[in-house]
């Protein structure tokens, strides 16, 4: 007797959709900052409230600011106290505390729903439309959270029963409900939706189940993952391409016992082939007025595809004679999903990977002859792939200027106010001797300090008699290293010649046109 009633308790549980949405009143992720109301604080409604909100049994509070439209909902047993005694430990600055303002969620949304025996996890095998409640299921909305369900797409609100806040609603109440007020508060979009009441009496979850595919998947398509195999399947009632084996059969009458029994024969095969935790099923009556009533068994594995469920219904196929119960069934079909996959990876992706391969082989193979011009194999290439000297020539159409190679020379200023040779060699702070560098002009018979610095070309006075040298005592304490400056015979007066350039050799492998430049 206690098998019966433990397996009427199961069917109920399984056959129940439970509201999980929303935040809880006694939940910090209901309020604002997540501060929680004192006995001594204020509880303020947002100025619209476009919901309903069930009060906990017992509250402590100074106050409630309520909204200018929407509604709580207030059990028998509730008590609510005003006025409690100060706390020090509650006190804050406001002394209010604001609730957020309420989220509806979606009737057939399948993350608006829980259920008792199975995991919302990805890799259920359970199809989306079987996720929201079925035309004959139990809807169980408890709680102290906001509630608000949005009906948009719902044309007809189809269920078994419906439980409010502890309390069974009519389909009588539920459908006075809808067009009143308050009902507008708790259903959005409720206009012209139809109540219908089911029990028992359907195949499957759902009465047509082709009608809901698109108001449902509506909700789902953009939270579909890729499916990691080739060639994915899509069962019967789900919005999501899914890796793993569907295996369908045609049924006249929807009949418990036969999905038990289908049920029964695949764990039975499970457990002789040691697949348990490896492989996971859901097997289930589906129903639509165009292609009639199925027996649909889904297979998938467990923690990613590794394509173990579709070897185990071809193996259960191919010895389908070894169960009395598959085979006397007609036209059983079979769809299967391909090998493992990685969605994310393309061909484009691929082709760009072995590009990128590429190229560095190239640069690779060209920095090793520049630096190494000696290898014969490394010969082969062209100089002017990798001598940036030889671009200007290959490529002059392109007017692409190259620096050749710069010759740095030392340039330093004199010491300042005409500082003598040794003040300037006792300056020197590089390891270099720093020279004060004179030019002389014979015409004006003055010595002065050049522009620049430059040890490469100096110039100094011509050499004097021994009497001259005595006449001009300030002379001799120039550099005996001096410049030779030439003197232009053309002039009546000799000009100081200036260091403008200084030209080097062309390499080998330059033109005359690179030599001048």
């Amino acid at each position: 007797m206690w098998w019966s009633v433990l397996l009427w308790i199961c069917q109920v549980a399984s056959a129940t959709k439970w509201y999980s949405g929303g935040a809880d009143f006694n939940s910090p992720s209901a309020w604002l900052d997540e501060y929680m109301p004192c006995p001594q604080d204020l509880v303020v409604f947002p100025t619209h409230f476009p919901a309903i909100l069930p009060l906990p049994e017992s509250i402590s509070v100074d106050g409630l600011v309520l909204p200018r439209d929407g509604a709580i909902l207030i059990a028998e047993e509730s008590t609510i106290t005003f006025g409690s005694p100060r706390n020090s430990k509650c006190d804050s600055d406001e002394r209010k505390a604001h609730l957020k303002p309420p989220k509806s969620s979606k009737w057939f949304d399948p993350q608006t729903w829980k259920w008792a025996d199975l995991s919302k996890s990805g890799s259920s095998p359970v199809p989306e439309l079987e996720r929201v409640p079925c035309d004959d299921e139990q809807v169980i909305v408890k709680g102290n959270a906001a509630l608000a369900f949005d009906l948009e797409n719902v044309q007809h609100l189809r269920l078994g029963q419906l439980i409010l806040a502890g309390s069974s609603i009519s389909k009588f109440y539920l459908e006075q409900l809808l067009a009143r007020d308050l009902g507008k508060f708790l259903f959005h979009n409720a206009r012209d939706v139809q109540v219908e009441y089911y029990r028992g009496e359907l195949c499957g979850c759902h009465k047509d189940f082709d009608r809901l595919l698109e108001p449902v998947c509506h909700n789902v398509q953009e939270q579909c993952e890729a499916p990691h195999c080739l060639s994915p399947v899509r069962p019967f009632g789900s919005c999501c391409l899914i890796c793993g084996a569907v295996l369908t059969m045609p049924r006249q009458h929807c009949s418990e016992e036969d999905r038990r029994t289908l049920l029964a024969e695949l764990n039975l095969v499970l457990v002789e082939q040691q697949l348990e935790d490896k492989i996971q099923l859901h097997v289930d009556h589906v129903s639509t007025e165009q292609y009639g009533s199925f027996l649909q068994a889904i297979v998938t594995d467990r923690g990613g595809y590794s394509q173990r469920s579709v070897e185990f219904v071809q193996f259960l196929t191919e010895h389908r004679n070894r169960s009395s119960f598959l085979a006397k069934q007609l036209g059983v079909e079979l769809k299967a999903s391909g090998r493992p996959h990685n969605p994310n990876v393309s061909f484009a992706s691929v082709l760009l990977i072995l590009f990128c391969m590429a190229l560095v082989g190239v640069v690779s193979v060209i920095i090793l002859a520049h630096f190494m011009p000696e290898n014969p194999h490394l010969n082969r290439i062209p100089q002017w792939i990798h001598d940036p000297r030889r671009w200007r020539w290959r490529w002059h159409h392109l007017s692409v200027r190259l620096r050749r190679n710069p010759l740095f020379n030392r340039f330093e200023n004199a010491a300042a106010g005409g500082g003598h040779n040794d003040e300037a060699v006792g300056a020197a702070g590089s390891g270099v001797d720093r020279v004060t560098v004179m030019g002389y002009d014979p015409g004006s018979d003055e010595v002065r300090e050049r522009s620049f610095d430059n040890p490469m070309f100096e110039q100094g006075p011509p050499a004097d008699s021994p009497k001259e040298s005595q006449d001009r005592p300030e002379l001799m304490a120039a550099p005996p290293a001096v410049e030779t400056g030439d003197l232009d015979s053309c002039s009546g007066s000799v000009e100081e010649q200036e260091l403008t350039e200084i030209n080097l050799e062309s390499s080998e492998g330059e033109t005359d046109e690179e030599a001048e430049i």
